[in-house]
């Protein structure tokens, strides 16, 4: 090993000693995983700041009360219960200017911080691109702005997203020029001064090949922090498709319903039939517990004038195609039923968009029309089913850009994970992607669907009476469409 090798081992071994981490994004699903791990593996850190808005009439307090009663923190409550005093939070908010600090608060964070995790973001595909700027893209300058006021920071990590350059078949681990080209300074100047309506209006005309605010606002936050590359030590952390956990802190922990889970839980339910996707294709996923164990292993990285980025993916690794993910879906949500089930687990790709919207009317709406006519003429307390189709099918067809395509992420960072791994520095973390056996994680992913999201408590012969009669009332509903074909062919 050179002197060069030596000395990132022994950067990596010290960075956590007795330091204070700030975490943005720490209520969301990467940034609570995150937490969650940083407290459970590396007791010699001293502090992690996190930042919280009042939201829905519910002050400051009350919610931190509530953050600290997540399902997350079990296995930390039963060993480890003093690691818990080690998470403070301040009232705030990312959208605001100076994060809606108080001043006090601000002196403190400028003054004690090492590192800095920067996972807040909204993900969501269909978001105004002012809201989407000011989240995605504003808030990564205001906080690498603050950072300058920093004497203490060790390191700084942004979580971007590996779908931030549509517009190339081969992304490496590097930072690409937007597409079209963009200043960022112009960008942000433009977000500020041009009202709300007409910066909406001109998404689709400014945005090139992004099909979304998201990935176009992710791949300005990219440009401006390799601007700052030279003035503050900086990595990147570049996550595919987030679900589920693989083994912490709970094999299949999920608490959101975001990108492809949502999707999966849907399908569970019986309340998807058709996807517009190539099943031959290659589904980028990640679970989420690599996301966190990467961006703990990228912190020792940073150095000023260098730019590291790992492109946290399985694709290269350890690829599985759309069509085996949907098969392994339909397979373990029909062996551990939901009691949500509401027609038996059963859907297909289809490429040709005229297709999907037709299988989607006759095997989606078709029922859900159905079941809500059941509801109100009964007068049954239950949802009605058809809102939730629709709102489903929205969520399909925006993620419909990344199952009709596919891109190759070079990861060469998964070399130097395993080299660090190896070599004891981090002896509680792993890497070990191409050892993944995605039947039993789709297995863990579906029972961590059940028990997290519908909160139900899971046994092994849980509703299978329940998943039978809707496996022949699907049967019943295929036979009498088939026979009413017949009956108007002849």
């Amino acid at each position: 090993m050179d002197n060069a090798e030596v000395s990132t081992v022994e950067h990596q071994t010290d960075i956590y000693q007795d330091a204070v981490v700030f975490i943005t994004g720490a209520t969301g699903f990467v940034g609570k995983s995150l937490l969650e791990k940083l407290l459970w593996s590396f007791p010699q850190i001293k502090r992690i700041y996190m930042l919280i808005r009042p939201k829905g009439g519910v002050t400051v307090e009350e919610r931190f009360r509530g953050f600290l009663q997540n399902p997350i923190f079990e296995r930390l409550k039963s060993e480890h219960p003093t690691q818990l005093k080690k998470i403070f939070h301040f009232s705030g908010n990312i959208e605001d200017d100076n994060f809606g600090l108080n001043e006090s608060d601000r002196s403190v964070l400028c003054a004690e911080v090492n590192i800095i995790f920067h996972s807040a973001a909204t993900v969501r595909f269909n978001e105004c691109l002012k809201v989407s700027a000011r989240v995605n893209s504003q808030a990564t300058y205001n906080l690498l702005e603050l950072c300058r006021q920093m004497p203490q920071l060790r390191s700084f990590l942004y979580v971007s997203t590996a779908y931030c350059n549509p517009g190339r078949k081969y992304v490496d681990e590097q930072v690409y020029p937007t597409m079209p080209p963009v200043d960022w300074r112009q960008f942000l100047a433009a977000t500020q001064k041009i009202p709300d309506d007409y910066l909406n209006r001109l998404a689709d005309y400014i945005k090139g090949p992004h099909v979304n605010t998201y990935t176009f606002t992710k791949s300005i936050a990219e440009q401006i922090v390799n601007a700052y590359k030279d003035v503050i030590p900086i990595v990147i952390v570049r996550p595919s498709i987030v679900t589920a956990a693989y083994r912490e802190p709970y094999p299949g922990w999920i608490d959101n319903i975001q990108a492809i889970s949502g999707i999966m839980m849907e399908i569970g339910k019986g309340g998807i039939s058709s996807i517009l996707g190539d099943k031959d294709l290659i589904c980028d996923i990640i679970p989420v517990d690599f996301v966190v164990n990467a961006m703990i292993m990228m912190v020792g990285k940073a150095k000023l004038g260098s730019l590291s980025i790992c492109n946290a993916t399985s694709g290269v690794t350890n690829p599985i195609t759309w069509q085996h993910l949907g098969e392994l879906t339909m397979k373990w949500s029909r062996i551990y039923p939901t009691r949500r089930m509401i027609m038996f687990p059963n859907f297909k790709y289809r490429c040709s968009a005229f297709n999907h919207e037709l299988a989607v009317w006759i095997l989606h709406f078709m029922p859900a029309l159905l079941m809500d006519l059941q509801t109100l003429l009964l007068a049954q307390k239950k949802r009605l089913v058809t809102p939730i189709a629709k709102k489903f099918r929205q969520a399909c067809l925006a993620g419909s850009f990344f199952s009709l395509n596919e891109w190759i992420f070079k990861n060469k960072s998964r070399f130097y994970f395993k080299e660090i791994i190896e070599n004891g520095t981090y002896p509680t973390l792993y890497w070990n992607l191409e050892e993944l056996d995605y039947d039993d994680y789709v297995r863990r992913h579906m029972i961590g669907i059940n028990k997290y999201l519908h909160r139900e408590k899971f046994t092994v012969d849980s509703n299978k009476f329940m998943v039978t009669r809707i496996y022949w009332f699907w049967i019943f509903l295929h036979l009498m469409f088939y026979m009413m074909l017949v009956y108007i062919a002849f």
